[in-house]
């Protein structure tokens, strides 16, 4: 419980006080989510800022609640990011952002350097990145290969990314043993009407869960809903 305080005090406090003395920009995201199968809860706050022309800073907080919303009884994931990226943009549209995470857990520490690239020609965008997740402890190393695909209508945006994440033991086959790689595709819908705020909408697609044992597997295909608000100050 002090560690999710800590944290998510942190990732709303840092970024208002910065804009508050500085002149560059910073944006506060808060989001709710659910994981319809494993009927999971889980709340995350985000906040970064631009400074020195090309670079941003972002801190993240996560806790998870299990089945009952804001229960501090059955909380599940408590995790806690500081992400640094630079944004170099070159030719032809294109915007090359090397940047680094620090993700703190309950259990392990992971190191997650990456390197995204960005084609924004128009209304629309193409972006594709690599990340490599080093783990302490006994969690596993991770490669994971992002792409973006977005298009932005007058006040609506819409976006869709795949991503394909592998690690030992990331999901599951029908038949309840582990594999060593997993598909996640996330759908957003953003309203961009309002001047300062926006609210959107996701919708996930997580692989396979066992709801099962491992002597009775129940193997089924996760979902997640996401539903937040980012403010730009």
């Amino acid at each position: 419980m002090e560690f999710k305080m800590k944290a998510l005090k942190y990732v709303l406090i840092t970024p208002i006080l910065a804009a508050a003395f500085s002149s560059q920009a910073a944006y506060l995201d808060l989001r709710g989510a659910y994981a319809t199968e494993a009927k999971q809860w889980e709340h995350r706050a985000r906040a970064g800022l631009d400074f020195a022309d090309a670079w941003q800073v972002h801190l993240e907080g996560t806790q998870g609640h299990g089945k009952d919303l804001f229960s501090d009884k059955t909380q599940s994931v408590s995790a806690f990011e500081t992400e640094v990226n630079y944004n170099y943009k070159s030719a032809n549209n294109l915007t090359w952002s090397p940047g680094f995470v620090y993700w703190a857990g309950r259990d392990h520490v992971e190191y997650r350097p990456y390197l995204k690239l960005t084609w924004s020609p128009g209304p629309y965008y193409i972006a594709g990145r690599y990340r490599y997740q080093s783990a302490t402890g006994d969690a596993n190393n991770t490669n994971q290969f992002d792409a973006w695909f977005g298009y932005a209508f007058e006040a609506v945006s819409l976006e869709y990314n795949p991503a394909y994440i592998a690690r030992d033991d990331v999901s599951f086959k029908n038949d309840g043993s582990l594999k060593d790689n997993k598909w996640e595709h996330t759908f957003q819908a953003k309203y961009t009407g309002f001047e300062t705020w926006s609210p959107y909408l996701e919708f996930q697609l997580l692989d396979n869960i066992n709801k099962g044992t491992a002597s009775a597997p129940d193997v089924t295909e996760e979902k997640r809903w996401r539903f937040g608000v980012t403010w730009v100050f």
